[in-house]
């Protein structure tokens, strides 16, 4: 297996943890707001810097898929789509008052957000399929996003669901580090070395 294809999951792992310290901001910095009528604006910008840091991690992570893992054409193409959403989202959200379209409480805009990030979780399945432990994560990941669309209930903003997806994705890749360090998982990459195997018989050692 490839020597940095473990770099690719650490970032990932730390990507998310970013989005989750986004999340939690985001949740603070509305709920100010919402509260005192306060807008923290030291608040609002550690919110979009460590955001920020995610997307250069997540692109870190993306382009080494794409350099070291043969194949996985789909799950590649999903991964840069779900980084371009996520930008998009955030931009949208950064000039929402401006967009008179765009309104981060939609209950449309979260379940359409869950589902998409499931989908785009299910594509890692790519990885190795009919591997267990990897059905096992997705499964669990699976149900943590899909969890996200409760907040429609109380009418949240799409932080909720994007707060799920970085608890979702930080189990994930927390759970492909360890079962790459522990080799329950094999990911063929370009630059492998083959195994090779020499037969030798004995048949005409006594002639």
């Amino acid at each position: 297996m490839h020597p940095r294809l473990k770099r690719c999951f650490i970032c990932g792992q730390y990507a998310n943890i970013c989005f989750l310290l986004f999340a939690m901001c985001a949740a603070l910095y509305y709920w100010s707001i919402e509260r005192n009528n306060v807008e923290l604006v030291a608040l609002e910008i550690a919110a979009y810097t460590v955001e920020t840091i995610g997307f250069v991690l997540m692109l870190f992570s993306l382009l080494n898929f794409h350099k070291i893992v043969r194949h996985r054409y789909i799950m590649k193409t999903a991964m840069l789509i779900y980084l371009i959403v996520e930008v998009v989202i955030m931009i949208m959200d950064f000039n929402a008052d401006k967009l008179s379209f765009y309104e981060s409480g939609s209950m449309a805009l979260n379940i359409a957000h869950c589902i998409f990030s499931g989908a785009i979780c299910f594509t890692y399945l790519a990885l190795e399929p009919k591997n267990t432990a990897l059905e096992v994560a997705i499964i669990l990941s699976e149900v943590i996003i899909l969890a996200g669309m409760f907040g429609v209930i109380f009418h949240l903003h799409v932080y909720i669901s994007l707060f799920a997806n970085s608890i979702a994705y930080v189990v994930f890749f927390s759970i492909m580090r360890f079962l790459v360090a522990q080799e329950r998982i094999m990911i063929d990459c370009h630059g492998d070395r083959a195994r090779e195997v020499k037969y030798r018989s004995d048949f005409f050692d006594e002639f």
